[in-house]
């Protein structure tokens, strides 16, 4: 899908600047109804980061009042998501550290010592030189290893992980991401409570029911929505042919009829966009909305410490600074769900 833009910025990117102004002291600035200051230009940048991350992505009122943001921290959808889970576990590949006999074994799962009940472990690799051979279920009567060799073991772990995300609902699949391709996310926007429950458990079943890996979230609390990132799922880019299957699940379910600027719709209420690439010091691990909000508050601060006459409004200038921000930080000026390194997303590139 191809959307209309300017040679410099996306159209939806430009909609979202015109509802910004930057006072010329960079001291203050509004994000369509919302007032951020700080104390210094610096400072301005990481507040209005955070102005358009909650305003432009995420979708909240400009004029939200405080007991709302202070509720949104609530866990009340917790208990409801966690049955909308349809599995119990997911599968992890960790080096087998070592044999408590009938009390587990000690595994190292991403750079942490734990140990696991023998009914969690599922089969043993012996790796030699980059080479695996499946031992069995267990480490019990192994043969005696050549030199240099380890043993791997793949380990069932609970999939809802739900403190590892604040204010979000975490599951992995029963087959985990790996981490080794590009992840596209994909958004749904969800308005309600119930919206939110029905639209989780619509996807979870579907992506297990495909067998492809996958990551998903949902917001935790009822006083959090509406979200255009309600439920968020990450798939690896090998994996996007599932997309058109989601979607068409989804339909059944009362989603809303947004999206994030910064991303790429594929149906009302369903986006995509690309996990943000961009290696520069304090950016690695940033979410995409919070990677995007703050290319776009780097730009709006720097057009008005070059053209302070311009503050008052759009200038050409203004869309120049943005764009060149969003090129620093590896993002596509004219399609801003992808970097300027991901490949191709088959269910809207033609």
């Amino acid at each position: 899908m191809t959307e209309t833009a300017t040679d410099v910025l996306s159209a939806r990117l430009e909609a979202v600047l015109s509802e910004v102004r930057v006072r010329p002291d960079r001291l203050s600035a509004t994000v369509q109804g919302r007032t951020v200051t700080a104390d210094s230009p610096r400072a301005l940048t990481g507040q209005l980061a955070t102005a358009l991350y909650t305003v432009a992505h995420v979708g909240r009122p400009a004029t939200e009042p405080a007991t709302a943001r202070n509720l949104s921290g609530a866990r009340d959808l917790e208990a409801g998501l966690a049955r909308g889970v349809p599995h119990e576990h997911t599968r992890h590949r960790g080096s087998v550290l070592s044999d408590r006999g009938d009390g587990g074994l000690v595994v190292g799962l991403s750079g942490i010592r734990v140990r696991v009940p023998r009914e969690r472990i599922t089969v043993t690799h012996e790796r030699v030189a980059g080479a695996a051979h499946a031992e069995g279920p267990t480490a019990r009567n192994a043969p005696v290893r050549p030199k240099g060799a380890h043993e791997e073991t793949d380990v069932l772990v609970a999939a809802a992980r739900p403190s590892l995300s604040p204010g979000f609902f975490l599951v992995d699949g029963s087959q985990p991401l790996t981490g080794q391709d590009p992840i596209l996310r994909v958004y749904l926007h969800v308005r309600t409570a119930d919206a939110a429950l029905e639209a989780w458990g619509r996807t979870l079943r579907c992506l297990e029911g495909l067998g492809v890996p996958f990551r998903a979230k949902a917001a935790s609390s009822a006083h959090a929505l509406p979200r255009r990132d309600g439920v968020v799922v990450y798939l690896g880019s090998g994996d996007q042919h599932v997309l058109p299957c989601l979607v068409e699940e989804l339909k059944g379910a009362v989603l809303g009829s947004e999206a994030s600027p910064f991303t790429r719709p594929l149906a009302p209420g369903v986006a995509v966009a690309w996990e943000p690439d961009d290696s520069r010091p304090g950016m690695r691990n940033t979410s995409f909305g919070e990677h995007r909000s703050r290319a776009l508050a780097a730009g709006l601060i720097r057009h008005v410490t070059q053209h302070p006459a311009e503050a008052d409004g759009p200038h050409p200038n203004r869309s120049g600074c943005v764009r060149e921000a969003l090129l620093e930080a590896g993002v596509d000026p004219l399609d801003p769900a992808r970097n300027l390194s991901s490949p191709p997303c088959s269910a809207t590139d033609s």
